[in-house]
């Protein structure tokens, strides 16, 4: 039994686990031709294996199992089955496209799935149906279903260059877990292991992908990591609080913002959002030249930052947490000026600006469709 082991025990055991099914799927995936070959828009310079987050998914659906209650009827199994469908559609989505329509309908049924087992499971939805009119109830619904879809895609989107949906999961997870375990005041319960069992696979997943990757994890990968991660912000916030809800999305904040605010700008721009593009913010400094492991560092840096804002804002004061929200919002927003005009001043001198060839770069998230 996993859960009685030392919780670091816990860590190291399924973060090796996922480390070996990485050795033994880069020739498997070699044998197969699941290879993604560059192309003019790649940030890669050679074919490279992808699809090899479906080691680290297993290992997350086998914790999941561990941890889970007795009942077929509860959050963990409904989590742990809405994750192997999205993994399942994503894999034939590395081997051949599906289509949008396609896995933004499998993203939808399991949002949908995971809703209404935290509801039946008596864990609520931010506000009471007893309490308030149907519109705002309809609102909340349709704001939390927004928010799984939404970070899933996100999340899909971000992993765009070595290591950043990895290190994104790695210090999210074990950011999760801290927050929600102070705010439950124990780490025992299952959504926290949940939390703990996807950094920690990730973590394993790490070595594979950065600095030099051997291979990406693949939509198989990340938009498991991207719906597990959102789904189980609602089951700690459910648990110990909606105010809960709050600092857990705030450690999802670059992504979240990277994302919306690239596809704001693209729509406003009257640019086709749905095509293929390499504007987020992590791609322009990439593209002003700057390397793989200086962006992701960079943002692993202020993400440890934001996770420690977030332990304070757990026993900060209404005025404190204010401006903690502020200070976060502000921090990404001081990170994405920067990448901006960096970018532009590298376009102003050289009007084809360099993008570095990084033998193992991440795909682009160019190549993620809603």
């Amino acid at each position: 039994m996993l859960t009685s082991v030392h919780p670091w025990g816990f860590v190291l055991v399924l973060a090796t686990a996922s480390y070996l099914a990485g050795l033994v799927l880069v020739p498997a995936l070699l044998r197969w031709q699941i290879i993604d070959n560059p192309n003019p828009r790649s940030s890669h310079a050679r074919p490279t294996v992808r699809g090899g987050g479906i080691g680290m998914v297993f290992v997350v659906l086998l914790a999941t199992w561990e941890v889970s209650g007795p009942s077929p009827a509860s959050v963990s199994w409904c989590i742990l089955a809405s994750t192997s469908l999205i993994a399942a559609v994503s894999f034939c989505d590395d081997i051949k496209s599906v289509g949008a329509a396609t896995k933004f309908a499998t993203h939808s049924v399991a949002a949908v799935a995971a809703l209404v087992m935290l509801k039946v499971c008596g864990l609520g939805l931010i506000v009471d149906s007893g309490g308030f009119p149907w519109p705002a109830v309809a609102l909340v619904w349709f704001l939390v279903f927004l928010w799984i879809v939404g970070y899933t895609n996100a999340f899909n989107f971000m992993d765009g260059i070595n290591g950043l949906a990895a290190g994104q999961a790695v210090v999210t997870g074990f950011g999760m877990a801290l927050v929600g375990g102070l705010a439950l005041h124990g780490y025992d319960s299952t959504p926290v292991l949940c939390s703990v069992a996807v950094a920690s696979a990730a973590l394993g997943f790490l070595p594979h992908n950065f600095p030099q990757a051997r291979m990406f994890m693949g939509d198989v990968g990340s938009a498991p990591l991207g719906f597990c991660l959102a789904a189980l912000a609602l089951w700690l916030a459910m648990d110990a609080g909606a105010w809960l809800l709050i600092p857990l999305v705030l450690l999802h904040a670059n992504f979240v913002l990277d994302a919306g605010i690239t596809l704001f700008r693209r729509i406003f721009r009257g640019e086709r959002w749905y095509k293929p593009h390499r504007e987020h913010f992590y791609q322009r400094l990439i593209r002003s030249g700057k390397s793989h492991p200086f962006v992701t560092g960079l943002e692993m840096v202020l993400q440890g930052m934001v996770l420690g804002l977030m332990v304070i804002y757990v026993y900060a004061t209404v005025p404190v947490r204010v401006g903690l929200i502020v200070l976060v919002i502000l921090m990404w927003l001081a990170f994405f000026a920067y990448c901006e005009r960096l970018f532009r001043r590298t376009n102003h001198f050289c009007r084809s600006p360099r993008v570095p060839s990084h033998a193992g770069a991440q795909e682009h998230a160019w190549s993620k469709v809603i």
